[in-house]
């Protein structure tokens, strides 16, 4: 089936149209909650979109490009659900506010829906009673509420990271389609590869040992970037290699072929060790396997790596596991004891929040100990005579406890899983929700936002998008012409596919929750653009794929002439 631009403009075109729909309707819940949206913000978001909705007759236009267009109709999709979520939730003061500003907020919605029930159910006496005028039980009309007005400043809009960054990333897109689609720049990446790794590896290093909380100079996340430089390496590296690791002694390839592949492997896991980031390794983990797999055909090395691969995460999901779950199994804690010692407090924490993140940690539990501690002293400060009632009460220990850790780590997860729960098959609409008590529910955390609002239809829709998106990228990978656009459209499908995996099964507890962001959906500034830059490079390949049949096709059917050795044409079909 082809992949024509009308087409698919037109399913851009309802795209917009539902944007702004929906951006309607959040408004519409903003009312009924007492305050106002922005619409300077909405304009945007949808103008946005618009955009995006643009770009194919121009790509068609401008590139001639002849690639498939429903990974970009998909990722539009995927860009429009997420910017429609922001929305919802920046516009909401208790959200966006922090600190008392924000429990007044709260306090202020409350009212407003308070006064709303009564209006619309209590009868004359009860009003009465609660001092109002007694009037019969009436219908609100919003458009006479008293409401609360959003300040906003076009300047401040313009400006703001939630409208650069996507310009930035359209602006991406653009340039990795225009630069991937010629054959020098590719040659240039399979060439340099190992110099592009290096470059990329000591800058990381040096931004992760002077980040903070994962983020360097403020809020930055440069490591989101770095996975096309290390996928280029690792991809002209096993390119180049591909074949000498088919050649076996004793089952095993050459240590001249491994040790060069191993090494590149290895350096993206050094700043991502330092950072402690377990979400991105495991993102790159099954980047490089599937790769790897792709490239070296035969079985049995397969299954060594594969099968080390998974034994390595077992010992490490053994050593992991909270003590009561080991201790139903005989012998299963003197085993993982060792494992347990190596392993670094973040990776126990997250275990133990995807396995029984309702069940807290004794406080004497290594890992915990230091937050419980810290945690105690502080409400110690607050109130002195604290140490004494422990002592009279020692059940008082277990309750601070279960504060301690609610308050420290398990009140995300816990949120997320209450906002999917009351979410149901249908959602309770967008705008109606509670996704604001939800903590980073614009970013890590948005797929539980969309559960809420929009329900299991809204999640399925973003995971058919996203099976869309993935289906594409491995069409375009199966379709290439060369071993390495194979591999760097594997990879960049993998990079996609995998990091989508790790963030929606981390909030449905399907996995640990890591704090990888969803492609395209989530709000961050690297992160939106390394995505966007990563589709404008898979349509590079697809167009290249498409002309590579094209060229094909008129070679089989004689369309063509082919030339002999002495320059003179001659049918291709002889």
């Amino acid at each position: 089936m082809k992949s024509r631009p009308s087409s698919h403009l037109v399913i851009l075109l309802a795209v917009t149209a539902l944007t702004a729909l929906s951006h309607y309707a959040v408004h519409h819940g903003a009312l009924i909650r007492g305050y106002e949206t922005s619409w300077m913000s909405g304009a945007r978001n949808v103008g946005l979109v618009l955009i995006l909705a643009l770009l194919p007759p121009v790509f068609s236009f401008v590139f001639k490009f002849k690639g498939n267009w429903s990974i970009y109709t998909a990722c539009v999709i995927l860009f429009s659900i997420g910017l429609t979520v922001q929305y919802r939730l920046f516009s909401d003061p208790e959200y966006s506010l922090r600190g008392p500003d924000r429990a007044q907020a709260r306090l202020d919605k409350t009212k407003t829906m308070q006064m709303h029930f009564v209006r619309q159910v209590y009868d004359e006496k009860k009003k009465a009673l609660l001092g109002l005028p007694p009037t019969p039980p009436t219908p609100v009309d919003i458009s006479e509420e008293v409401r609360r007005p959003v300040v906003e400043d076009a300047d401040a809009v313009l400006k703001s990271g939630r409208t650069v960054a996507p310009l930035l990333a359209i602006l991406g897109l653009i340039l990795a389609f225009a630069l991937m689609r010629y054959e020098r720049f590719l040659e240039l990446l399979r060439n340099k590869g190992f110099l592009i790794v290096l470059l990329t590896v000591g800058l990381l290093i040096f931004a992760a040992v002077f980040s903070t909380a994962g983020k360097f100079l403020g809020e930055l996340t440069p490591w989101e970037p770095s996975k096309i430089p290390f996928l280029i390496g690792f991809a002209a590296v096993l390119a180049a290699l591909y074949r000498n690791l088919a050649r076996t002694y004793w089952g095993l390839p050459s240590g001249r072929d491994v040790v060069p592949l191993v090494f590149m492997a290895v350096l993206p896991f050094l700043p991502f060790f330092l950072l402690k980031d377990f979400g991105q390794m495991m993102v790159f983990s099954g980047v490089y396997i599937t790769l790897f797999a792709i490239a070296v055909r035969r079985f049995a090395q397969r299954f060594v790596l594969i099968g080390g691969v998974v034994l390595i995460f077992t010992i490490l999901v053994v050593g992991a596991l909270p003590l009561n779950v080991q201790e139903k199994i005989p012998l299963l804690p003197t085993v993982a004891r060792p494992v347990k010692g190596i392993l670094p407090d973040r990776i126990q924490q997250r275990f133990h929040l995807w396995l029984d993140g309702f069940n807290p940690p004794s406080p004497e539990t290594s890992w915990w100990k230091k937050d419980y501690e810290k945690y105690y002293a502080d409400l110690v400060k607050r109130n002195p005579r604290l140490p004494a009632l422990v002592e009279a009460n020692p059940g008082l220990r277990k309750s601070i406890n279960v504060d301690a850790w609610f308050d420290n780590l398990a009140f995300q997860p816990a949120q997320a899983t209450f906002g999917l729960s009351a979410g149901g098959i249908t959602g309770r609409g967008i705008g109606l929700g509670y996704v604001e008590g939800i903590p980073v529910a614009d970013s890590d955390y948005i797929y539980a936002a969309i559960g809420e609002e929009l329900g299991l239809v809204g999640g399925l829709l973003v995971t058919l998008a996203l099976l869309i998106l993935v289906s594409g990228g491995v069409r375009i990978a199966i379709d290439a012409r060369d071993m390495f656009s194979k591999l760097c459209a594997a990879g960049l499908t993998a990079f996609l596919g995998f990091q989508a995996l790790v963030n929606i099964g981390g909030i449905t507890r399907a996995l640990p929750m890591t704090g990888i962001t969803l492609p395209f959906v989530s709000h961050g500034g690297f992160s939106l653009i390394t995505s966007f830059v990563m589709l404008g490079m898979l349509m590079a390949l697809s167009h290249r794929n498409s002309i590579d049949r094209k060229i094909a096709e008129d070679l089989r059917t004689g369309r063509i002439a082919i030339e002999d050795d002495e320059g003179e044409g001659k049918d291709a079909g002889e």
